[in-house]
């Protein structure tokens, strides 16, 4: 097994059952190292009657959305006719606020090819071992891929996501990997092709990829706040980590709609539009209706393209209709066969022939300002009202009394749990944190979190009211958080506390739930969103890549239990911590006790940690597919016998 693949499944085996600290595999560095700002608005706001859509068909719109359970939707963006007909955001984002696209990067990256290719300095049949000539590889098929192979998602080269976190020489692991096939037969969705897509860039441009990016694309399109996080080689990602905001992903829609125009200018030639969602790769089942062209996604019935982004980014094209509708979410999802695309091309991708109504508009603008209300984790105090109030002679907001009940510090025993979603801690190498303690205490009518991490000491006010922000700093990443808090009062008169950490630039949302215990003592516990079912999701393409890997895995589900991953792996994304108050004279007791917990309870999930690290050698050359598959069933029966001698430990 290739170095990149051992380190892969030790990087995700110690996040779903990680018990001392999940260790960086390569070395940490800082990539979000700064707080992105908001973009202007650009677009002209119109009525969807102006561009003969009725209101009532946005608003059902909507409607479903809300009510679909799987749709987590932070923000939506509706344009017609180059004009804003609908926008909602969700308490505490912004359509103006950069927020980070994942692969919807991807589609920038390859719009930035097709403008080089139209300056004649690539030709997509170019072989990409001509570009780079230095770089050693180690199949020989590995000659044989060529530019429009990397746009198209053709190349077979295996070394991909996973290896972004566990290797530091990017470039180098990707020349050296081995070929799952041979390059342009088959498609295989690999975020390293659009990385290789911005070094090419680079190399035949003679720039580096910001300034070309810059120079070539954002600025012409007015996009000036953005932030695009950087590999450890100094490139940027390509595949990923662009933050950008709704309303400028509107303008790359718009421009892509309109041929590659944007205000009267020319940014891609009118030949890379059509031949970039014409022209690529059938994917099969795994896309649903959707085949893969330059870097962008096209229906393989109608006329409809997409730009799409784990976690629910999308950008919908649908020239029929003269519409791009952009979302940006927080859902548990990998790819674009999403339950709210289904939604947004049922009520918009069809003919439209509706009766317009003037009087529908009103409504529709109501329901845009209580844009996901009823799906709200934390929920707001009513503000007072009264001639009082109005006058400002008594405060509209008040403290919440409830809450004096858990003001106070509260420390907690070892562990390594941290309030940044571990999914992004995941996905930025930013792994090694504890969460020493959390304070809730008040300062006049409001109430503020502390909550001190690997000895940094944060603070946040808590709004009661509505979110309230301020920019957090983890280990030199930037993000702004803002933050809501609710005391629900139980029929047998405890309460419990929520607070939410609303990320407005992530799909990710972190939630704590805090319990009053009788002893001087609370239970925390964390949620996240998007949660394990996107470890799940990525387990099952690691047992999918190494045939020792579904053997391993198969064997630890039939002899610690069915279920027993996904169980673990709910643990590590929404742990429990029983926090002791400061002021108690058992608080050292009491730490010392919760500390000696997690390690009881560590104790199984250290055996299968064995087995795995027992089967997953670092091997220089690495194994082919095939080799790997005939040692599977000797290796088979040996990890019977291993697992049997560690479980009879337990």
């Amino acid at each position: 097994m290739e170095k990149w693949k051992k380190r892969s499944i030790d990087l995700l085996t110690s996040l779903a059952f990680g018990t001392d600290g999940t260790p960086s595999v390569v070395p940490y560095y800082p990539q979000k190292t700064r707080v992105s700002g908001d973009e202007e608005r650009f677009f002209r706001r119109s009525t969807p009657e102006r561009h003969g859509i009725s209101s009532k068909r946005i608003y059902n719109m909507l409607v479903s959305l809300e009510s679909e359970k799987r749709a987590n939707i932070h923000n939506l963006v509706i344009l017609a006719g180059g004009e804003i007909i609908s926008e909602c955001s969700r308490d505490g984002y912004g359509v103006n606020v950069a927020h980070l696209s994942h692969s919807m990067s991807k589609t920038v990256t390859g719009m930035i090819i097709g403008i080089l290719h139209s300056d004649g300095l690539i030709d997509l049949d170019d072989a990409i071992v001509d570009i780079f000539p230095e770089i050693p590889y180690r199949d020989k098929r590995f000659a044989n891929i060529t530019v429009r192979h990397l746009l198209t998602m053709t190349s077979g080269v295996d070394f991909g996501e996973a290896g972004s976190i566990t290797e530091s020489k990017w470039t180098e692991a990707f020349f050296a990997s081995s070929l799952r096939f041979a390059p342009g037969s088959k498609f295989a969705y690999n975020s390293m092709n659009s990385y290789i897509l911005a070094r090419v860039a680079e190399r035949v441009s003679g720039k580096p990829f910001a300034t070309l990016a810059g120079e070539r694309f954002f600025d012409p399109l007015e996009i000036r706040n953005y932030l695009w996080e950087k590999s450890p080689e100094g490139t940027e990602k390509g595949g990923w980590g662009l933050y950008m905001s709704a309303e400028s992903w509107a303008k790359v829609g718009y421009m892509f709609l309109s041929g590659g125009v944007f205000c009267e200018r020319r940014i891609l030639p009118r030949e890379w539009v059509e031949c970039s969602g014409r022209d690529g790769a059938q994917t099969g089942y795994v896309s649903g209706d959707f085949d893969y062209g330059y870097q962008i996604w096209y229906s393989r019935e109608g006329e409809e393209y997409l730009f799409n982004g784990m976690l629910g980014q999308n950008v919908w094209i649908c020239p029929k209709n003269d519409v791009v509708v952009v979302v940006m979410s927080g859902n548990n999802e990998l790819f674009q066969d999403s339950p709210a695309l289904e939604i947004i091309r049922r009520h918009l991708g069809g003919e439209i022939n509706d009766e317009l109504h003037r009087a529908d508009y009103r409504v529709l603008r109501e329901r845009e300002t209580e844009f996901f209300d009823s799906r709200r984790w934390v929920r707001p105090r009513e503000k007072k009202q009264g001639l009082f109030y109005w006058l400002g002679i008594r405060r509209r907001e008040t403290f919440d009394v409830l809450w004096s009940r858990v003001l106070g510090e509260y420390r907690f025993g070892k562990n390594n749990d941290g309030m940044l979603p571990l999914v992004v801690r995941a996905m930025q190498n930013n792994l090694n944190s504890t969460l020493e303690s959390l304070s809730l205490f008040r300062r006049n009518s409001e109430l503020y979190l502390t909550f001190v991490e690997s000895g940094v000491k944060h603070i946040l006010p808590v709004g009661l009211y509505e979110p309230r922000g301020a920019v957090l700093d983890f280990r030199g990443e930037k993000y702004i958080v803002k933050c809501m808090g609710e005391a629900i009062l139980i029929a047998d008169g405890t309460a419990e506390y929520r607070i939410e950490l609303i990320f407005p630039e992530l799909p990710n949302t972190r939630m704590l739930k805090i319990t009053a215990m009788n002893d001087d003592r609370i239970r925390l516990e964390l949620f996240e969103t998007p949660n394990n079912k996107i470890v799940e999701n990525l387990l099952s393409r690691v047992a999918s890549f190494s045939s020792v890997a579904s053997v391993s895995m198969e064997i630890i589900e039939r002899r610690f239990g069915d279920g027993i991953i996904a169980r673990t792996l709910r643990r590590a994304f929404c742990p429990m911590l029983i926090g002791a108050s400061a002021d108690s004279p058992d608080c050292e007791k009491i730490v010392a006790e919760e500390t000696l917990r997690r390690q009881n309870e560590s104790r199984a999930v250290k055996l299968i940690r064995a087995v795995i690290d027992r089967f997953f050698k670092d091997s220089p050359e690495g194994d082919t597919t095939q080799e790997e598959a005939i040692k599977a069933p000797q290796k088979k029966k040996l990890l019977d016998k291993v697992v049997e001698r560690f479980a009879s430990k337990k």
